[in-house]
């Protein structure tokens, strides 16, 4: 059985990012405490509180944002994953893929976060920074860490 070789197998890290990625879309972005209620939105514009799951409307500002964001996180996420997959399987080496990748990862949240701050200034004083706003830089850091490793392997 052959053990994982972190310095060589710099696939695996495109397959971890990938996973982030994928965390990323099912977990909230942003939380808000009313009253008793706890409120989650995610970045694809899903809103949960206690009583009521719904959809962000396509009038608010949010929508639009979210699903800009959401697709950013999704092609970067796939890239890693096919990337990683292909690496594997295929013995190539694809380190501009993996930064490429990386990158869409950091972007999706810069562009959430700035978008949501530019039509709502106040927005960040009342709602709180969750998992999915925080995992894609991140999983956007292990990408292009792993893709200038393998860069410079050469």
């Amino acid at each position: 059985m052959k053990l994982v070789n972190f310095k060589e197998d710099l696939w695996l890290y495109a397959i971890i990012a990938g996973i982030l990625g994928i965390i990323t879309i099912f977990t909230p972005a942003v939380g808000i405490t009313e009253g008793s209620n706890y409120v989650y939105i995610w970045i694809w514009n899903l809103y949960a509180t206690n009583d009521i799951i719904d959809f962000v409307q396509t009038d608010e500002a949010l929508y639009n944002i979210g699903v800009a964001t959401t697709i950013i996180i999704s092609i970067g996420t796939v890239i890693l994953l096919l990337t990683g997959l292909l690496e594997k399987l295929k013995n190539k080496k694809l380190d501009v893929f993996k930064i490429i990748g990386g990158l869409l990862l950091l972007i999706g949240p810069i562009v959430y976060m700035a978008g949501i701050t530019t039509e709502e200034e106040t927005f960040w004083e009342y709602y709180n920074v969750n998992v999915a706003s925080i995992l894609p830089f991140f999983a956007g850091g292990i990408a292009i860490l792993a893709g200038i490793m393998g860069l410079l392997r050469k």
